[in-house]
């Protein structure tokens, strides 16, 4: 039995014609066969107009909040769905592109179609327009981004976070740079990072020859009035010359490459911040830049799941890192890879450039 007759018998396409979601199917090579009045109604395409398409090349051109194309990639809810049998959903972060050439926020969700031998034979991916609270959490966003540094020839970034708004912040003040996690996510994490960049530039702007040696310290001792009974981790770098000075406060240890290979190394370390568990200075680790790019990551990346068992772990950062140094190609591919049904932490990635 076919996808249409399959439909038919349960009545699939008299449901999703009376429900007002906007609504499609597609078969297991993601050709259009049946797209609703809602649909129509919200994204502007007829019927005739679509049915028999592909989605992927044809009608909503599914971006992501950072501009990603999520259609003709593993990242579609709907190819994820047809894959593994389960269902997928993608709240408030992709972008469809209607008939009128306007991007509008939607919230989709995907189901994959079985047959009665439970032989999956195409998948059905029902959105909503998410524009009230998209404009909202675009504003808490935006201020966020305005809070970021300015990257240069050396330092690069990017900042994914799983809920438009996040616990990770990134800081870079030459010749300072760092990545800092907060505990938890959502609007109250977002708000304690604001809070720590501005710590930061504090203790900075008042101790212009501070040490990385004491950083730690000082941060522990300042994060008392605002962290309560959060903390967070942070890598801290100092740039100096063609070397730079690292300090792990419970964060994940960077990754290196070297031209040929990437590694992960270890290097000096103590408690996260906020714990009042740090008491004396710290060594710090110290790397060459003329022969060496550095990679600092939150935790977000490291702990996607991959498999029902594995995650992907800083090991498979790595080589996806020796891949490539482009920042927005390793999210993707780390993307691809994740089997959760949307990306469920924070993510950010520094790359300190080779400086020679």
């Amino acid at each position: 039995m076919n996808l249409k007759e399959n439909l038919n018998k349960y009545n699939m396409i008299d449901f999703l014609e009376n429900i007002n979601i906007p609504s499609y199917i597609v078969d297991t090579k993601r050709i259009i066969r049946f797209w609703n009045k809602a649909a129509e109604k919200l994204i502007g395409y007829s019927q005739e107009e679509v049915v028999g398409y592909s989605c992927s090349n044809n009608v909503l051109k599914h971006i992501d909040r950072n501009g990603i194309i999520v259609c003709n990639t593993d990242l579609c809810p709907l190819v994820r769905s047809i894959r593994s049998g389960k269902f997928f959903r993608v709240p408030f972060a992709v972008y469809s592109l209607t008939k009128r050439g306007e991007r509008i926020p939607v919230n989709v969700y995907a189901f994959p179609l079985k047959n009665k031998f439970g032989e999956i034979i195409g998948a059905v991916e029902m959105f909503e327009d998410a524009t009230n609270i998209d404009a909202e959490l675009k504003k808490a966003f935006d201020i966020q981004n305005f809070l970021l540094p300015k990257e240069n020839e050396f330092v690069k970034f990017i900042y994914y976070p799983s809920n438009v708004i996040g616990g990770d912040f990134i800081y870079y003040n030459h010749p300072w740079i760092m990545l800092i996690d907060v505990s938890g996510h959502g609007l109250g994490a977002a708000l304690l990072s604001t809070s720590i960049k501005i710590m930061i530039d504090a203790i900075l702007e008042n101790n212009v020859n501070i040490e990385i040696d004491d950083f730690p310290l000082i941060l522990e001792e300042k994060s008392k009035n605002i962290c309560n009974e959060n903390y967070f981790t942070t890598i801290i770098g100092k740039i100096e010359d063609n070397k730079i000075k690292i300090i792990s406060c419970g964060h994940p240890d960077p990754i290196v490459f070297n031209g040929n290979k990437a590694n992960i190394v270890k290097v000096s370390r103590t408690f996260p911040i906020g714990m009042g568990l740090i008491d004396s200075k710290i060594t710090p680790t110290i790397l060459d830049l003329s022969k060496n790019t550095v990679l600092f990551y939150s935790d977000g990346i490291t702990e996607m799941k991959i498999s029902q068992e594995k995650m992907l772990t800083a090991k498979g950062l790595a080589k996806l890192f020796e891949k490539t140094q482009n920042l927005r190609e390793i999210y993707k591919s780390a993307m691809e890879l994740n089997k959760d049904d949307y990306q469920k932490d924070d993510i950010s990635l520094v790359i300190i450039k080779n400086l020679s």
